[in-house]
């Protein structure tokens, strides 16, 4: 197969919205001879299931969870690209045991995510929240609980040292606060100065959660760690709301009603986080990597790698 030769096999993409970014889907249709769209994305897997052994690549999102069994649907499958940075949703052994490789996106919507994290930030301290139902209820200021706070001068924490992390410290420094950072792998990042979990969240009246869902992070943050946050600390978490204790979530909330947070994710209502959190909470659902620029720039990455695991 030469460079000017179409890939063997279907391309099949998961997002049927993909279609409208006119330079990655041209990418595609420029390097195999058969494109395929889902025609709604609650069936995409069916779809791509059912196409079989003609699948060569697919392009999938964080909605589509691709399993062992999914796998064995595909034997042809030979690249998988993903839009977006988390893989909690690839069964990575299947995939590997397989031979695909897998692309994903790591740091392209990193801006994307800084600014929604450090959006939640002020919303939070500004109650911005309560002060819109207070003045639609037309109680104005005494419709609120308690009063706006100023983030300058506070001290924050970040949990990670990835690329959405490293791209909201100067946010936060810029708002003039103080931010310290928690990592599981200090040694990876030499340029930053890191401090122990404890501490961190032992200063931190600001805190944004900035880590991969893994074995060692699923539920790390839960009462214990909850309990060393200073009065009134605000806690934001743009990654995998199951970096909480779910299990014992509404019990350290309890325990400590003096924190506000904010979750983006999906799924908050229907699995009981939103209630665990309280009215406090401001939440949104998993949007934010997904401006109209990371999104773009996402899966114009995941068809570039896709396209260059395959040819290269």
């Amino acid at each position: 197969m030469t460079s000017s030769d179409p890939i063997p096999g279907t391309a099949f993409v998961a997002l049927p919205d993909l279609p409208d970014n006119h330079r990655a889907f041209e990418l595609l249709r420029a390097n195999f001879s058969d494109v395929q769209v889902a025609g709604a994305r609650e069936r995409a897997l069916a779809e791509l299931s059912a196409l079989g052994p003609e699948v060569s690549a697919a392009i999938v999102g964080v909605k589509e969870r691709i399993t062992a069994d999914v796998l064995d649907s595909l034997p042809g499958l030979r690249a998988l690209g993903s839009v977006g940075t988390g893989r909690d949703h690839l069964d990575l052994a299947a995939l590997r045991d397989r031979g695909v490789q897998v692309v994903t996106t790591p740091g392209v919507n990193a801006v994307s995510v800084a600014e929604h994290a450090m959006m939640m930030v002020l919303a939070l301290a500004k109650q911005a929240v309560a002060g819109h139902g207070a003045a639609l209820s037309g109680k104005d200021r005494a419709g609120m609980s308690a009063p706006a706070v100023e983030i300058r001068g506070r001290r924050a924490g970040v949990l990670g040292a990835g690329a959405t992390a490293r791209a909201l410290l100067p946010l936060l420094t810029a708002f003039g606060t103080d931010p310290q950072v928690w990592t599981r792998t200090p040694d990876r990042h030499p340029d930053l100065v890191t401090r122990p979990l404890e501490h961190v969240f032992r200063r931190s009246e600001i805190l944004s959660i900035h880590l991969p869902l893994t074995q060692e992070t699923r539920g790390l943050v839960g009462r214990d760690l909850l309990a060393l946050l200073p009065e009134g600390a605000l806690v934001v978490n743009t990654a995998r709301k199951e970096i909480f204790d779910l299990a014992n979530l509404a019990s350290a909330v309890r325990d400590r009603p003096d924190l506000r947070f904010a979750v983006d994710d999906f799924e908050l209502a229907s699995d009981g986080t939103a209630t665990a959190l309280g009215e406090r909470a401001l939440l949104s659902p998993h949007i934010a990597g997904v401006t109209v620029e990371s999104l773009g720039a996402m899966q114009e990455s995941a068809v570039r790698g896709t396209i260059a695991a395959l040819r290269g």
